[in-house]
């Protein structure tokens, strides 16, 4: 088919500014000549349809001048506003989509949302939702039935669509019974193919590199960047236009980075190429057997056969060598598994028969604050891992220094012992002090230990705050910083503990039943945990959990009664570890039970029916 072309020229048959080709191309009126010609023409040097003359005249067909690309096809481009990054235990605050048609929004929605739990102060400060605005509000189950009507039939467009989808996908599923399936695409993806040379892409910056400031007053609010994405839609697919593309499809396609030559399988291996690429593409752990049925290295991914392919087709130098070290791996196991906590014990278990060990302890991330409380004057400290050694541990923490920091706030506010920094007694290296604390009583250094503990835990009051600082005054007895200054020390170790999520008992002794996906989302795992140690598990259907073994479950590991009869293993404090990470960093898929020393084992079993049954108790912990 013969297209009719069309020459870019002025009045004098020459050819035309960038700036004005942009503005005549793309309906940009704010560029400037430099960002016009980094934009236009690489789109117009890669179509094979375009051409520029002697003149530097471009000569394009008249299809690339269409405005309304794609007329047939409406998008709904989608903008949420959360607290937090993973449902279920953050939920959606906001919700809102503009129709998008024939090169114009043509309709809007747009509803706050009462996410049912505190909205966190940093997301406060971000978006401007706060408590107050969504009080009285509906609830995701009454809104997001309206707003899945209104993007119903059309192409789901976000910037960044993975996480606003995954949101949407997963209280429609959960909550709703409704599986989407729509086609997907991604802003943030389409201009970093597109753009390669802008650099930056999120919303307000890629707006400006493509002469779309306006509108940043609406920021980080659903609409004002549903609205903002929008504008950014539409010149991007003016752009692709330009390259030559007709359908949806082709839009789509254009949207993925462009393929790299895949790596070679490593040298001098025994594995079937055929075997990896047969496992599922889906989370889980994995498996590397030898022909002796040996583990020789076992893992957990979120892709199980993009790992294992990696390991067998490696990307660099200290890969190739460790593949190398898998010369005798016949087959692959694998099972998938929906639960992050499911996949780390698992995978850790695995490893424990591995040939080829991972290096670290997993779980214990970087360290856990410790209080020795089996000694007369306890210390707080640093420590790299669990020991049943009747001690406080609190944790793990992420990153050493949020815990050095924690450390040194608690130094600064309570007179306590400091461990010498040799590490002896098999502790970790502790911090070095600025001078020796106060003499002190067993008896009023014991207070101060329990009101650390109250602090840590989150069950200090104000009032008990109050007889704290004073009971601190006796303690430093003029040798210390002023009440003015450990009062101000005394607040900012508040905060710390408060962003760093110390809210709950230490870590060894919380009696908990955790509920997490099994390998689907049908099935089910109840983990039961007894004073931080992981005590035992059962699975089964969702849609049938066995109430009477589960009853006898629960009288069997929380209300038999009796001491424990013997000490942990290293493998069970490597679980309670792995169960302890998992609860600070809210990767939570199910619930959790959390059992109080008055509770009843036929009221802790009425909880958990009761959590089982209600779908939005996804992402909450229970009380019993």
């Amino acid at each position: 088919m013969r297209h009719r072309l069309h020459r870019l020229q002025d009045a004098e048959g020459k050819g035309l500014s960038y700036s004005a080709l942009a503005r005549k191309l793309l309906g940009a009126e704010g560029l400037s000549e430099a960002p016009s010609r980094a934009i236009l023409e690489p789109l117009l040097e890669a179509n094979p349809q375009v051409s520029r003359d002697g003149a530097d005249v471009w000569i394009l067909p008249e299809d690339c001048l269409r405005s309304r690309f794609l007329a047939d096809v409406t998008f709904a481009v989608v903008d949420i506003e959360t607290t937090g990054g993973r449902p279920p235990q953050h939920r959606i605050t906001e919700l809102a989509a503009v129709r998008v048609r024939g090169g114009r929004v043509v309709e809007e929605f747009d509803a706050l949302v009462n996410p049912g739990r505190e909205i966190p102060w940093s997301v406060v400060r971000l978006t401007g939702i706060t408590d107050a605005m969504v009080a009285g509000r509906p609830g995701i189950s009454e809104v997001l039935p309206g707003f899945l009507d209104f993007i119903s039939g059309s192409a789901f467009v976000a910037h960044c669509a993975s996480f606003d989808f995954h949101f949407i996908r997963y209280f429609a599923r959960e909550l709703l019974g409704r599986e989407l399936a729509p086609q997907i695409l991604c802003t943030f993806k389409l201009a970093q193919r597109l753009l390669p040379e802008a650099g930056r892409y999120n919303l307000g910056e890629l707006g400006a590199y493509l002469g779309l400031a306006e509108g940043a007053q609406e920021r980080h609010r659903a609409l004002g960047d549903a609205r903002a994405t929008a504008r950014i839609l539409l010149r991007l697919l003016r752009m692709l236009q330009l390259l030559g593309l007709e359908t949806l499809d082709q839009v789509l396609a254009h949207q993925e980075p462009l393929p790299k030559e895949p790596p070679p399988l490593a040298e001098g291996l025994s594995i079937d190429p055929a075997v990896v690429e047969d496992l599922p593409a889906e989370r889980g752990v994995f498996r590397l057997v030898d022909g002796r049925d040996r583990t020789v290295y076992a893992g957990r991914a979120a892709d199980i056969r993009r790992a294992v392919r990696d390991l067998f087709y490696p990307r660099s130098r200290s890969g190739a060598r460790f593949a190398q070290r898998l010369h005798a791996v016949e087959k692959v196991e694998a099972r998938t598994l929906e639960s992050e906590l499911g996949m780390s014990i698992r995978a850790a278990r695995l490893a424990r028969d591995s040939r080829l060990m991972n290096g670290a302890s997993p779980g214990a991330g970087a360290g856990f604050l410790k209080i020795g409380l089996a000694s007369k004057f306890p210390r707080v400290y640093a420590s790299h891992r669990l020991v049943a050694d009747g001690s406080a541990y609190y944790g793990p923490f992420r990153r050493q220094v949020h815990l050095q920091d924690l450390i040194g706030a608690i130094h600064s506010v309570f007179p306590l012992r400091r461990l010498a920094r040799s590490g002896k007694d098999g502790a970790e290296e502790g911090e070095r002090p600025a001078g020796p604390p106060p003499l002190l009583s067993p008896e009023l250094y014991a207070q101060l230990i329990e009101g650390l503990q109250r602090m840590l835990e989150g069950r200090l009051g104000q009032e008990e705050e109050g007889d704290l600082l004073a009971l601190l005054g006796q303690a430093w007895s003029g040798s210390g910083p002023s009440s003015a200054r450990l009062r101000r020390q005394t607040g900012r170790l508040r905060r710390l503990i408060q962003s760093h999520g110390l809210s709950g008992p230490s870590v060894e002794r919380r009696d908990l039943i955790i509920v997490e996906p099994g390998e689907t989302r049908q099935h089910r795992v109840c983990y039961f945990v007894r004073r931080g140690l992981l005590a035992g598990e059962m699975e089964f259907a969702r849609s049938a959990p066995p109430v009477e073994a589960l009853a006898a479950r629960i009288r069997e590991v929380f209300f038999a009664g009796g001491e424990d009869s013997a000490e942990p293993g290293k493998e069970s404090m490597e679980e309670a570890a792995i169960i302890a990470a998992w609860l600070r960093r809210e990767l939570m898929e199910g619930f959790i039970v959390e059992i109080s020393p008055a509770a009843g084992a036929e009221e802790v079993l009425q909880a958990l029916l009761t959590a089982l049954r209600d779908p939005e108790a996804a992402g909450t912990t229970v009380s019993a």
